[in-house]
Protein backbone atom coordinates (compact mmCIF):
# COMPACT_ATOMS: atom_id res chain seq x y z
CA UNK A 1 0.00 0.00 0.00
CA UNK A 2 1.23 3.06 -1.24
CA UNK A 3 -0.53 6.79 -0.48
CA UNK A 4 0.16 10.24 -1.46
CA UNK A 5 -0.35 12.20 1.12
CA UNK A 6 -0.46 16.48 1.59
CA UNK A 7 2.25 17.22 3.95
CA UNK A 8 3.75 20.80 4.68
CA UNK A 9 7.52 21.78 5.44
CA UNK A 10 8.49 18.75 7.95
CA UNK A 11 9.28 19.95 11.50
CA UNK A 12 11.85 17.30 11.43
CA UNK A 13 12.73 17.38 7.74
CA UNK A 14 16.38 15.23 7.87
CA UNK A 15 14.29 12.15 8.87
CA UNK A 16 14.54 8.51 6.96
CA UNK A 17 14.40 5.32 6.91
CA UNK A 18 16.75 2.69 8.05
CA UNK A 19 17.55 -0.28 6.40
CA UNK A 20 19.88 -3.66 5.62
CA UNK A 21 19.18 -5.06 2.29
CA UNK A 22 18.85 -8.75 3.14
CA UNK A 23 15.48 -8.17 5.59
CA UNK A 24 14.40 -5.57 3.30
CA UNK A 25 11.22 -7.07 2.19
CA UNK A 26 8.40 -5.33 -0.13
CA UNK A 27 8.27 -8.68 -2.28
CA UNK A 28 7.19 -11.09 -0.37
CA UNK A 29 7.54 -14.44 -2.89
CA UNK A 30 11.41 -14.39 -3.13
CA UNK A 31 12.53 -17.75 -1.45
CA UNK A 32 15.56 -15.92 -0.45
CA UNK A 33 13.99 -13.80 2.37
CA UNK A 34 15.36 -12.93 5.73
CA UNK A 35 13.82 -11.50 8.77
CA UNK A 36 16.52 -10.74 10.88
CA UNK A 37 20.20 -10.30 11.18
CA UNK A 38 23.28 -8.04 10.56
CA UNK A 39 26.06 -8.48 8.06
CA UNK A 40 23.93 -11.50 6.69
CA UNK A 41 24.63 -12.42 3.35
CA UNK A 42 22.15 -11.39 0.50
CA UNK A 43 20.07 -14.75 -0.91
CA UNK A 44 17.88 -13.08 -2.49
CA UNK A 45 17.53 -12.54 -6.72
CA UNK A 46 19.03 -9.91 -7.77
CA UNK A 47 15.90 -7.94 -9.09
CA UNK A 48 14.54 -7.63 -5.98
CA UNK A 49 16.74 -5.68 -4.52
CA UNK A 50 16.01 -3.14 -7.21
CA UNK A 51 11.98 -3.44 -6.80
CA UNK A 52 12.36 -4.24 -3.01
CA UNK A 53 13.81 -0.20 -3.03
CA UNK A 54 11.58 1.03 -5.93
CA UNK A 55 8.22 0.32 -3.68
CA UNK A 56 10.34 0.91 -0.47
CA UNK A 57 11.14 5.32 -2.44
CA UNK A 58 7.73 4.84 -3.54
CA UNK A 59 6.53 5.25 0.14
CA UNK A 60 8.63 7.22 1.24
CA UNK A 61 7.94 10.18 -1.46
CA UNK A 62 3.95 9.82 -0.52
CA UNK A 63 4.57 10.13 2.93
CA UNK A 64 7.40 13.23 2.98
CA UNK A 65 10.30 11.15 4.21
CA UNK A 66 13.60 12.45 2.92
CA UNK A 67 15.87 9.83 2.64
CA UNK A 68 16.92 6.09 3.04
CA UNK A 69 19.36 4.03 4.12
CA UNK A 70 20.85 1.32 3.00
CA UNK A 71 23.15 -1.45 4.60
CA UNK A 72 24.43 -3.27 1.66
CA UNK A 73 24.10 -0.59 -1.27
CA UNK A 74 26.84 -2.39 -3.57
CA UNK A 75 27.09 -6.10 -3.44
CA UNK A 76 27.94 -8.16 -6.20
CA UNK A 77 25.46 -10.57 -5.27
CA UNK A 78 22.77 -8.33 -6.58
CA UNK A 79 23.86 -6.06 -9.40
CA UNK A 80 26.76 -4.35 -7.78
CA UNK A 81 27.11 -0.89 -9.46
CA UNK A 82 24.33 -1.35 -12.60
CA UNK A 83 22.14 -1.79 -9.38
CA UNK A 84 23.12 0.50 -7.31
CA UNK A 85 22.57 2.74 -10.39
CA UNK A 86 19.26 1.89 -10.63
CA UNK A 87 17.91 1.71 -7.29
CA UNK A 88 19.51 5.57 -6.77
CA UNK A 89 17.99 7.08 -10.00
CA UNK A 90 14.54 6.20 -9.24
CA UNK A 91 15.09 7.65 -5.82
CA UNK A 92 16.22 10.57 -6.97
CA UNK A 93 13.32 11.32 -9.88
CA UNK A 94 11.18 11.28 -6.82
CA UNK A 95 12.70 13.65 -4.90
CA UNK A 96 14.10 10.47 -2.21
CA UNK A 97 17.74 10.66 -1.17
CA UNK A 98 19.00 7.38 -1.33
CA UNK A 99 22.10 7.66 1.66
CA UNK A 100 24.31 3.87 1.40
CA UNK A 101 25.86 2.57 4.12
CA UNK A 102 29.46 3.62 4.63
CA UNK A 103 31.79 1.60 6.92
CA UNK A 104 34.81 3.77 7.39
CA UNK A 105 37.06 1.09 8.59
CA UNK A 106 34.45 -1.46 10.02
CA UNK A 107 31.34 -3.33 7.97
CA UNK A 108 32.56 -3.18 4.62
CA UNK A 109 33.61 0.20 3.31
CA UNK A 110 31.68 2.11 0.33
CA UNK A 111 31.35 -0.98 -1.50
CA UNK A 112 29.72 -3.08 1.22
CA UNK A 113 30.58 -6.10 -0.49
CA UNK A 114 32.37 -7.61 -3.22
CA UNK A 115 35.86 -7.50 -5.07
CA UNK A 116 36.28 -3.57 -5.48
CA UNK A 117 39.12 -1.85 -4.47
CA UNK A 118 36.61 0.09 -2.50
CA UNK A 119 35.89 -2.94 -0.18
CA UNK A 120 37.27 -3.12 3.07
CA UNK A 121 37.85 -6.91 2.80
CA UNK A 122 39.91 -6.09 -1.29
CA UNK A 123 41.76 -3.51 0.60
CA UNK A 124 43.56 -5.69 3.35
CA UNK A 125 44.47 -8.44 1.06
CA UNK A 126 46.46 -5.66 -0.95
CA UNK A 127 47.94 -4.10 2.33
CA UNK A 128 47.60 -6.45 5.33
CA UNK A 129 49.58 -4.53 7.49
CA UNK A 130 46.74 -1.85 7.79
CA UNK A 131 44.74 -4.16 9.61
CA UNK A 132 42.94 -3.42 13.06
CA UNK A 133 44.58 -4.31 16.11
CA UNK A 134 41.07 -5.71 17.51
CA UNK A 135 39.99 -6.25 21.01
CA UNK A 136 37.52 -8.10 22.89
CA UNK A 137 34.45 -5.65 21.37
CA UNK A 138 35.49 -6.73 17.54
CA UNK A 139 37.77 -9.59 17.17
CA UNK A 140 38.38 -11.26 13.83
CA UNK A 141 38.35 -15.19 15.53
CA UNK A 142 34.56 -14.38 16.98
CA UNK A 143 32.74 -12.39 13.42
CA UNK A 144 35.29 -13.37 11.10
CA UNK A 145 34.60 -9.89 9.88
CA UNK A 146 38.07 -7.40 9.01
CA UNK A 147 38.60 -3.77 9.88
CA UNK A 148 41.10 -1.42 9.03
CA UNK A 149 44.01 0.60 11.36
CA UNK A 150 42.29 4.45 11.10
CA UNK A 151 45.95 5.69 11.66
CA UNK A 152 47.46 3.69 8.49
CA UNK A 153 49.22 5.83 6.01
CA UNK A 154 47.24 4.27 3.07
CA UNK A 155 43.61 4.50 5.30
CA UNK A 156 42.75 8.24 4.81
CA UNK A 157 43.58 8.36 0.94
CA UNK A 158 41.64 4.80 0.29
CA UNK A 159 38.60 5.73 2.24
CA UNK A 160 38.61 9.70 0.80
CA UNK A 161 38.79 8.14 -2.78
CA UNK A 162 35.95 5.71 -1.79
CA UNK A 163 33.41 8.51 -0.67
CA UNK A 164 34.55 11.02 -3.51
CA UNK A 165 33.83 7.92 -6.16
CA UNK A 166 30.49 7.07 -3.93
CA UNK A 167 29.02 10.50 -5.12
CA UNK A 168 30.33 11.09 -8.71
CA UNK A 169 28.67 7.25 -9.75
CA UNK A 170 26.03 7.86 -8.31
CA UNK A 171 23.32 9.62 -8.02
CA UNK A 172 22.58 10.09 -4.05
CA UNK A 173 21.47 12.22 -1.59
CA UNK A 174 24.18 11.18 1.32
CA UNK A 175 25.57 8.66 3.00
CA UNK A 176 25.63 7.00 6.69
CA UNK A 177 28.99 6.58 8.48
CA UNK A 178 29.67 3.88 10.53
CA UNK A 179 33.07 2.84 12.04
CA UNK A 180 31.90 -0.31 14.11
CA UNK A 181 30.30 0.15 17.04
CA UNK A 182 32.60 0.76 20.19
CA UNK A 183 35.56 -0.97 18.19
CA UNK A 184 38.90 0.65 19.01
CA UNK A 185 42.06 -0.10 17.51
CA UNK A 186 45.45 -0.87 19.77
CA UNK A 187 47.81 -0.05 17.32
CA UNK A 188 50.92 1.37 18.28
CA UNK A 189 50.01 4.13 16.19
CA UNK A 190 46.81 4.31 17.68
CA UNK A 191 47.43 4.32 21.04
CA UNK A 192 50.31 7.49 20.10
CA UNK A 193 47.75 9.22 19.09
CA UNK A 194 46.40 9.61 22.02
CA UNK A 195 48.57 12.12 23.14
CA UNK A 196 46.60 14.72 20.96
CA UNK A 197 43.24 14.01 22.65
CA UNK A 198 41.25 14.96 25.72
CA UNK A 199 42.51 12.68 28.78
CA UNK A 200 38.84 11.74 30.18
CA UNK A 201 37.35 11.35 26.11
CA UNK A 202 36.04 7.89 25.68
CA UNK A 203 38.35 6.26 23.37
CA UNK A 204 35.60 4.84 20.85
CA UNK A 205 34.99 8.65 20.46
CA UNK A 206 38.00 9.28 19.33
CA UNK A 207 38.78 5.98 16.76
CA UNK A 208 35.28 7.48 15.72
CA UNK A 209 36.72 10.84 14.33
CA UNK A 210 39.72 8.73 13.05
CA UNK A 211 37.57 7.28 11.14
CA UNK A 212 34.62 9.84 10.01
CA UNK A 213 36.77 12.17 9.97
CA UNK A 214 39.01 12.04 6.59
CA UNK A 215 35.07 10.80 4.80
CA UNK A 216 33.80 14.70 5.60
CA UNK A 217 36.63 16.32 4.46
CA UNK A 218 36.55 14.70 1.46
CA UNK A 219 32.94 15.72 0.62
CA UNK A 220 33.01 18.99 2.60
CA UNK A 221 31.43 20.99 -0.19
CA UNK A 222 28.85 18.72 -0.67
CA UNK A 223 27.56 18.91 3.00
CA UNK A 224 25.31 21.60 3.38
CA UNK A 225 23.29 19.95 0.58
CA UNK A 226 23.83 16.70 1.16
CA UNK A 227 22.30 14.43 4.54
CA UNK A 228 25.54 13.28 5.61
CA UNK A 229 25.10 11.26 9.00
CA UNK A 230 27.62 9.78 11.00
CA UNK A 231 26.76 7.15 13.85
CA UNK A 232 27.80 7.56 17.41
CA UNK A 233 26.00 4.26 19.30
CA UNK A 234 25.25 6.21 22.09
CA UNK A 235 22.51 8.85 23.16
CA UNK A 236 23.60 12.37 24.03
CA UNK A 237 22.88 12.38 28.11
CA UNK A 238 26.44 13.36 29.65
CA UNK A 239 28.08 10.84 32.30
CA UNK A 240 27.72 7.33 33.01
CA UNK A 241 24.85 5.87 32.87
CA UNK A 242 23.32 4.42 36.56
CA UNK A 243 23.07 0.79 35.46
CA UNK A 244 23.94 -1.36 32.45
CA UNK A 245 20.56 -1.47 31.23
CA UNK A 246 20.64 1.92 29.74
CA UNK A 247 24.19 2.02 29.21
CA UNK A 248 24.32 3.30 25.76
CA UNK A 249 22.09 6.38 26.01
CA UNK A 250 25.02 7.82 27.61
CA UNK A 251 27.92 9.78 26.83
CA UNK A 252 30.20 8.13 29.00
CA UNK A 253 31.51 11.66 29.69
CA UNK A 254 30.63 15.67 29.73
CA UNK A 255 30.90 15.99 25.82
CA UNK A 256 32.91 14.34 23.76
CA UNK A 257 35.85 16.21 21.77
CA UNK A 258 35.24 15.16 18.61
CA UNK A 259 32.19 17.31 18.65
CA UNK A 260 34.04 20.10 18.48
CA UNK A 261 36.79 18.68 15.43
CA UNK A 262 34.24 17.41 12.77
CA UNK A 263 32.78 19.80 10.13
CA UNK A 264 30.08 21.90 11.74
CA UNK A 265 27.63 20.72 8.70
CA UNK A 266 28.56 17.32 9.28
CA UNK A 267 24.66 15.22 10.90
CA UNK A 268 25.80 13.60 14.58
CA UNK A 269 23.52 10.09 14.25
CA UNK A 270 22.61 9.86 17.63
CA UNK A 271 20.63 6.29 19.32
CA UNK A 272 17.75 7.50 20.80
CA UNK A 273 16.69 3.80 21.59
CA UNK A 274 17.86 3.26 25.10
CA UNK A 275 16.95 7.21 26.02
CA UNK A 276 13.20 6.18 25.05
CA UNK A 277 10.66 4.96 28.13
CA UNK A 278 11.26 1.90 28.73
CA UNK A 279 7.72 1.00 28.44
CA UNK A 280 5.85 3.23 25.87
CA UNK A 281 2.79 5.25 26.81
CA UNK A 282 -0.52 3.77 26.40
CA UNK A 283 -2.03 5.55 22.99
CA UNK A 284 -4.89 7.15 25.15
CA UNK A 285 -2.14 9.56 26.74
CA UNK A 286 -1.77 11.16 23.29
CA UNK A 287 -5.41 10.81 22.49
CA UNK A 288 -6.16 14.23 23.32
CA UNK A 289 -2.59 15.66 24.40
CA UNK A 290 0.28 16.11 22.27
CA UNK A 291 2.90 16.79 24.83
CA UNK A 292 1.30 14.81 28.35
CA UNK A 293 3.59 15.41 31.36
CA UNK A 294 3.88 11.93 31.49
CA UNK A 295 6.13 11.74 27.89
CA UNK A 296 8.42 13.96 29.67
CA UNK A 297 8.91 11.99 33.01
CA UNK A 298 11.98 10.15 31.88
CA UNK A 299 14.86 10.25 34.15
CA UNK A 300 17.16 8.95 31.16
CA UNK A 301 15.72 12.07 29.32
CA UNK A 302 15.56 15.25 31.18
CA UNK A 303 12.96 17.73 29.92
CA UNK A 304 15.29 20.37 28.63
CA UNK A 305 18.01 17.99 27.50
CA UNK A 306 19.45 19.54 24.08
CA UNK A 307 21.56 17.99 21.29
CA UNK A 308 24.84 18.84 21.94
CA UNK A 309 26.40 18.36 18.75
CA UNK A 310 25.84 21.40 15.86
CA UNK A 311 23.78 19.32 14.05
CA UNK A 312 21.71 16.37 14.74
CA UNK A 313 19.02 13.38 14.20
CA UNK A 314 18.46 10.16 16.16
CA UNK A 315 17.92 6.59 15.29
CA UNK A 316 15.26 4.18 17.08
CA UNK A 317 15.90 0.56 17.11
CA UNK A 318 11.93 0.03 18.27
CA UNK A 319 10.41 -1.53 15.69
CA UNK A 320 13.27 -3.80 14.27
CA UNK A 321 14.78 -7.55 15.37
CA UNK A 322 17.17 -5.40 17.63
CA UNK A 323 14.42 -4.60 20.37
CA UNK A 324 11.87 -5.69 22.63
CA UNK A 325 9.37 -3.69 20.49
CA UNK A 326 10.09 -5.92 17.54
CA UNK A 327 10.03 -6.11 13.80
CA UNK A 328 6.56 -6.40 12.82
CA UNK A 329 4.43 -4.79 16.03
CA UNK A 330 2.80 -1.27 16.79
CA UNK A 331 4.70 1.30 17.16
CA UNK A 332 2.85 4.55 17.08
CA UNK A 333 3.46 5.13 20.92
CA UNK A 334 7.26 4.99 20.45
CA UNK A 335 7.54 7.20 17.28
CA UNK A 336 5.27 9.92 18.76
CA UNK A 337 7.05 9.63 21.64
CA UNK A 338 10.67 9.98 19.53
CA UNK A 339 9.84 12.89 17.06
CA UNK A 340 8.46 14.77 20.03
CA UNK A 341 11.24 14.45 21.96
CA UNK A 342 13.81 15.09 18.88
CA UNK A 343 11.98 18.02 18.33
CA UNK A 344 12.22 19.81 21.65
CA UNK A 345 15.69 18.41 21.71
CA UNK A 346 16.75 20.74 18.79
CA UNK A 347 17.35 17.48 16.47
CA UNK A 348 16.59 18.13 12.78
CA UNK A 349 15.42 14.51 12.04
CA UNK A 350 14.52 10.93 13.50
CA UNK A 351 14.69 7.53 11.28
CA UNK A 352 13.26 4.39 12.40
CA UNK A 353 13.23 0.69 10.22
CA UNK A 354 11.44 0.54 6.99
CA UNK A 355 12.02 -3.11 6.06
CA UNK A 356 8.27 -4.10 6.17
CA UNK A 357 5.97 -4.00 3.76
CA UNK A 358 3.04 -2.07 4.18
CA UNK A 359 0.35 -5.03 3.50
CA UNK A 360 1.14 -5.81 7.08
CA UNK A 361 -0.71 -3.07 8.70
CA UNK A 362 0.89 -2.60 12.06
CA UNK A 363 3.68 -1.34 9.67
CA UNK A 364 1.47 0.34 7.49
CA UNK A 365 0.22 2.57 10.53
CA UNK A 366 3.65 3.13 12.04
CA UNK A 367 5.05 4.52 8.74
CA UNK A 368 1.90 6.55 8.57
CA UNK A 369 2.36 7.85 12.53
CA UNK A 370 6.12 8.74 11.55
CA UNK A 371 5.16 10.82 8.42
CA UNK A 372 2.49 12.77 10.70
CA UNK A 373 5.03 13.43 13.65
CA UNK A 374 8.14 14.30 11.44
CA UNK A 375 5.84 16.89 10.05
CA UNK A 376 3.48 17.44 12.95
CA UNK A 377 5.58 16.52 16.41
CA UNK A 378 3.57 17.93 19.04
CA UNK A 379 0.21 17.26 17.44
CA UNK A 380 -2.28 14.50 19.23
CA UNK A 381 -3.54 11.51 18.16
CA UNK A 382 -7.05 12.41 17.06
CA UNK A 383 -4.84 14.93 14.89
CA UNK A 384 -3.00 12.15 13.14
CA UNK A 385 -6.88 10.88 12.38
CA UNK A 386 -8.07 13.72 11.08
CA UNK A 387 -4.70 14.80 8.78
CA UNK A 388 -3.07 11.49 8.12
CA UNK A 389 -5.37 8.56 8.38
CA UNK A 390 -7.93 10.80 7.33
CA UNK A 391 -6.59 10.90 3.97
CA UNK A 392 -6.28 6.99 3.90
CA UNK A 393 -9.60 6.18 4.94
CA UNK A 394 -12.46 7.94 3.10
CA UNK A 395 -13.09 11.35 5.54
CA UNK A 396 -11.23 13.23 8.83
CA UNK A 397 -14.17 12.09 10.54
CA UNK A 398 -13.43 8.26 9.88
CA UNK A 399 -9.28 8.71 10.50
CA UNK A 400 -10.91 10.17 13.94
CA UNK A 401 -12.86 7.35 14.85
CA UNK A 402 -10.25 4.62 13.65
CA UNK A 403 -7.37 6.12 16.02
CA UNK A 404 -9.93 6.84 18.89
CA UNK A 405 -11.31 2.99 18.94
CA UNK A 406 -7.65 2.02 18.33
CA UNK A 407 -6.10 3.67 21.50
CA UNK A 408 -9.04 2.64 23.46
CA UNK A 409 -8.88 -0.96 23.11
CA UNK A 410 -4.97 -0.34 23.62
CA UNK A 411 -5.68 0.26 27.26
CA UNK A 412 -8.46 -1.77 27.54
CA UNK A 413 -11.52 1.09 27.99
CA UNK A 414 -13.15 0.16 24.53
CA UNK A 415 -17.12 0.36 24.66
CA UNK A 416 -19.39 -2.08 23.39
CA UNK A 417 -20.34 1.32 21.00
CA UNK A 418 -16.78 1.49 20.05
CA UNK A 419 -16.73 -2.17 18.90
CA UNK A 420 -20.17 -2.08 17.25
CA UNK A 421 -18.87 0.42 15.38
CA UNK A 422 -15.71 -1.27 14.13
CA UNK A 423 -17.93 -4.45 13.30
CA UNK A 424 -20.15 -1.78 11.35
CA UNK A 425 -17.28 -0.21 9.46
CA UNK A 426 -16.32 -3.78 8.02
CA UNK A 427 -19.24 -4.78 7.36
CA UNK A 428 -19.90 -1.77 5.24
CA UNK A 429 -16.45 -2.14 3.32
CA UNK A 430 -16.99 -5.41 3.09
CA UNK A 431 -19.96 -4.75 0.89
CA UNK A 432 -17.94 -2.30 -1.28
CA UNK A 433 -14.95 -4.64 -2.03
CA UNK A 434 -17.75 -6.87 -3.59
CA UNK A 435 -17.97 -4.67 -5.74
CA UNK A 436 -13.98 -3.93 -6.55
CA UNK A 437 -13.84 -0.89 -3.98
CA UNK A 438 -12.04 0.22 -0.88
CA UNK A 439 -9.69 -3.01 -0.65
CA UNK A 440 -7.15 -0.80 1.59
CA UNK A 441 -9.69 0.59 3.99
CA UNK A 442 -11.38 -2.58 4.64
CA UNK A 443 -7.69 -3.92 5.67
CA UNK A 444 -7.34 -1.46 8.56
CA UNK A 445 -10.91 -2.04 9.98
CA UNK A 446 -10.97 -5.61 9.71
CA UNK A 447 -6.97 -5.90 11.38
CA UNK A 448 -8.67 -3.37 14.27
CA UNK A 449 -11.48 -6.05 14.40
CA UNK A 450 -9.89 -8.77 14.74
CA UNK A 451 -7.59 -6.53 17.30
CA UNK A 452 -10.91 -6.26 19.28
CA UNK A 453 -12.41 -9.64 18.95
CA UNK A 454 -8.69 -11.09 20.59
CA UNK A 455 -7.65 -12.77 17.32
CA UNK A 456 -4.20 -10.67 17.33
CA UNK A 457 -2.85 -10.37 20.72
CA UNK A 458 0.23 -8.07 20.31
CA UNK A 459 -0.84 -6.17 17.06
CA UNK A 460 1.58 -8.46 15.10
CA UNK A 461 -0.16 -11.03 12.90
CA UNK A 462 -0.24 -9.49 8.98
CA UNK A 463 -3.49 -9.41 8.01
CA UNK A 464 -3.34 -8.90 4.58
Amino acid sequence: MIWNLERPKPALPNSYFWTWDHSTNWVLDDPGIMTYGCHNRYLKQPETFVEDYRRLTDLAAGLGVKGIVIWGFLRESHGGIEAGKKVADYAASKGVAIMPGVGTNWYGGCFYEGNHKYNIETFLKKHPDAGLVSNEWRSKDLSGWAGINPTHPLFVEWLQEGVRWLFKEFTIGGVNLENGDFIVDYSKSSNAQKENWQADDPDFFRMQFLGYNPAFRAIESLLPEKIVTWATYTGFISGESPDDKKKNAYMRCRRPALLDRMPNQAICQWTLSDMLLDEPLPLIKFLDEGMPEEVFANPHWQRNLKNPAPRGVGFAHQGSQWNRIGRYDLMISTIKEACLRAYRSGLEGVSIHGELTSRHIPAALNYLAFSHFIHFPEDTLRDFGRKTLGQVLRSEDEGEEFIEILANWDCKSITKEQEKNAEGRVDEYFNYMCRGQFLEQWKFWRWLQQCIRGNIEKYTTSFF
